[in-house]
Formats: structure tokens, C-alpha cells, sequence
């Protein structure tokens, strides 16, 4: 738990310090400055391996998403799902246990990329659909009190809907 709650404040150091140069940057620089340092950051975690936790839940995610039957493409991406679940402080299952049952694993979208069914949205690809449902839950402010999450999530789903998520993730 403690090795847990290091590895934690290690990342927020690691997020606040990328946050800073940002800034620093984008005034330096303006906004092309701005990209390429995202642009760095990102492909700099990219090639940060992952931390034993981290590779037991994507392993564990890909088992999951083969198991349904995920689409492919979407599937591909379950390193995403770990992670944006952790810079957020979400539940690593959630997100694709969402998928799951909004869109049967991506086969089944709304919009384009958009396997969670957020109305209204479309996204560029998989990967920023699936940071943005983390980002987003994560707003709600319930931490990971799930069934508030899921209340908010999908307020006319029910204690039926809440049971189908929770189950999914129980699959996991």
C-alpha cells in the first residue's frame, strides 16, 4: 500500500514538473512551443516502461478485451486504458468495462471513436476518447465511488445499469 501511495506522488511530481516546463514554454515560445513540448512529453512517457502494476493491468485488460471480443483497433490500446485511469485516479477497469457496455467493445459507436456513448461527441482517434471518459469521470469529484460515478454517468440507467458496469468490471 505505502510502495503504492510512493509511486503515486512520484507520477504527480513527474506531471507537475512536465505542467511547469509547459508553461515556462508556452510563454517562451507561444503556442508551437507549446506542441512540441507535449509533443516531447508524450513521447518521452511513451518510452518509460511500464511499472509491474501498471503491465499486470494492461495484461490483464487485453485478456479482458480479447475475451469480448473488443475491436480491435480499440484493443490495441489497452495500455490507455491503465494509464489515463492512473493519471487520473480512476479505477483501471472502468473504462473499458464502460466500453463494454455502451458499445459492446467499439464495434458498436455512437460517433466516430466514441465507444462510451458520451452524446454528442466525436473524437480523433481511440486514445483520446478513452482519456477523455477518464478525464471526465474524474471531474464528477466522487473519486472512485463508483455507483456515484455511474449515477452521474448515465443518470437515467439505473441500479440495472450501475449492476451491468460493476459486473463488467468484476470480469476484468
Amino acid at each position: 500500500m505505502l510502495e503504492g501511495l510512493r509511486e503515486v506522488q512520484s507520477r504527480i511530481a513527474e506531471i507537475e514538473a512536465k505542467v511547469g516546463a509547459l508553461r515556462r514554454m508556452s510563454s517562451a515560445a507561444g503556442f508551437a512551443g507549446l506542441v512540441e513540448g507535449a509533443l516531447a512529453a508524450a513521447s518521452a512517457s511513451a518510452s518509460t516502461p511500464l511499472s509491474a502494476d501498471r503491465a499486470a493491468q494492461v495484461e490483464r485488460l487485453r485478456d479482458y478485451m480479447r475475451s469480448r471480443l473488443f475491436n480491435p483497433e480499440l484493443a490495441a490500446h489497452a495500455a490507455d486504458f491503465a494509464e489515463a485511469a492512473a493519471v487520473y485516479g480512476m479505477d483501471w477497469r472502468l473504462g473499458v468495462a464502460l466500453a463494454t457496455v455502451e458499445s459492446s467493445g467499439g464495434k458498436y459507436c455512437f460517433r466516430p471513436y466514441n465507444p462510451f456513448g458520451i452524446m454528442g461527441k466525436s473524437f480523433a482517434g481511440w486514445r483520446e476518447a478513452i482519456w477523455e471518459v477518464n478525464r471526465l469521470v474524474a471531474s464528477y469529484g466522487f473519486g472512485n465511488d463508483l455507483r456515484a460515478i455511474l449515477r452521474k454517468y448515465n443518470p437515467s440507467g439505473g441500479e440495472a445499469y450501475i449492476r451491468k458496469v460493476l459486473g463488467e468490471m468484476a470480469r476484468v
